[in-house]
């Protein structure tokens, strides 16, 4: 599974690929800390999921915060799944307007707090795995993703 985290806190994106990497072993996981980065990687791969940051504090031009870049993202890359990752309830309804208006679920298993548990992150990619065709391809077992 190729994951393509976008945060611009090191701290953050190393905590949360650490938890994947304990979680699932054969995991793959890309850092980004901008919309450009992210942008430019998806020129030359798709990723399996994407876990994006709300603010990403660039100046980056219009896709500088998370709910933009999955509009433009999901303009692009319809069926890659994109998880919300933030702390801020305006921010968690921004996301919540670009996930209905392409006509994707937006619930627990789509927006994690900062926070995150281990079992989120199982149920929320176990979830996922059945949701989304593509996203299946992987033949994930997911079983190795719980503790």
């Amino acid at each position: 599974m190729r994951v393509l985290v976008v945060e611009d806190s090191t701290f953050n994106a190393f905590c949360l690929t650490r938890l994947l990497q304990v979680l699932y072993t054969q995991i793959n996981v890309t850092v980004v800390n901008d919309s450009l980065q992210a942008l430019a990687y998806l020129q030359n791969s798709i990723p399996t999921l994407i876990i994006l940051d709300g603010d990403l504090k660039a100046s980056d031009g219009l896709e500088c915060n998370g709910p933009a870049l999955a509009h433009t993202i999901w303009s692009n890359y319809k069926y890659i799944p994109i998880i919300a990752w933030t702390n801020s309830e305006s921010m968690r309804q921004a996301f919540a307007d670009v996930f209905r208006q392409h006509n994707k679920p937006f619930h627990a298993y789509h927006c994690w707090q900062k926070i995150v548990s281990p079992e989120r992150i199982a149920r929320s990619l176990s979830y996922l795995i059945k949701e989304d065709q593509n996203f299946s391809k992987e033949q994930i077992n997911v079983d190795h993703l719980y503790i």
